[in-house]
């Protein structure tokens, strides 16, 4: 596959290269289409959960029940750590 990039892509690409931050052109093309599948995902997740909220899939707490909820949570995990 042929790439095409902006004069500015091509030198911040090349720079990252020179730099060492990658091995070659190629891998810094693949770390960026990389995070391109990984914005897509949150973007999916963040549409999901716009969905859950408009359809009342939700749980509301006040200080109170909130901070129960994250001792309950840390216990959890305590306990999966421990395993």
């Amino acid at each position: 596959m042929s790439q095409s990039l902006s004069p500015e892509n091509e030198a911040y690409v090349d720079g990252q290269v020179a730099g060492g931050v990658f091995a070659s052109r190629d891998e810094a093309i693949d770390a960026g289409v990389g995070l391109l599948r990984k914005r897509e995902a949150l973007v999916q997740r963040l549409k999901e959960s716009r969905r859950q909220l408009d359809d009342g899939q939700f749980t509301e707490y006040d200080d109170d029940a909130l901070a129960a909820r994250f001792d309950e949570l840390k216990a959890k995990a305590a306990t999966r750590s421990q395993s």
